[in-house]
């Protein structure tokens, strides 16, 4: 009889453990854990005016809201300006009639070239900033923001149009 019960409380253990490695397994793809839960934004932070050229910082916010830490590569920027001259015209199907911003004015990056990636724990904001400049000409810039996701290799992209202070407010 006691052999029995040893036998029959071996089987329920191991049913047990069958069944709970099945629940953590099925909330684990549930929940989506391993994929990244990102919050990315950017935008421009002038500054002032100097020898006919505004000075501003382009900037990148990448918040991890997920559970695993964040490696990206390939964190890179584009800025587009508006000149006051330029006439304002709907772009075509390939930004979605959107208006054109017409002159690219520099693409770079936020991570030195030489990293192979860079990293944002969970719950962590990480903000990477880029200083140029543009002629008082310029009337809005848009800043796009783009990087991937290292493991994932997908991108992810931002972007924002931004005025361009005229010179009498900063």
């Amino acid at each position: 009889m006691a052999d029995i019960i040893d036998i029959a409380s071996k089987g329920i253990a191991f049913v047990a453990l069958v069944i709970g490695a099945w629940w953590g397994v099925v909330k684990f793809l549930r929940r989506d854990e391993h994929f990244p839960r990102v919050v990315f934004e950017v935008s421009a932070n002038f500054v002032g005016i100097q020898n006919n050229q505004v000075l501003f910082e382009v900037l990148a916010q990448i918040e991890n809201k997920g559970v695993v830490p964040l490696k990206i590569k390939d964190l890179g920027f584009k800025i587009r300006a508006l000149n006051s001259d330029d006439v304002i015209e709907a772009g075509d199907e390939s930004i979605r009639g959107q208006v054109r911003i017409p002159h690219l004015l520099r693409e770079g990056s936020w991570v030195p070239e030489h990293w192979n990636y860079t990293f944002i724990y969970p719950g962590v904001k990480t903000e990477y900033n880029y200083i140029a400049a543009v002629p008082v000409n310029v009337s809005f810039i848009r800043v796009e923001g783009s990087f991937s996701y290292q493991r994932l290799g997908s991108t992810h992209h931002a972007a924002k149009l931004v005025k361009v202070p005229d010179g009498k407010s900063t």
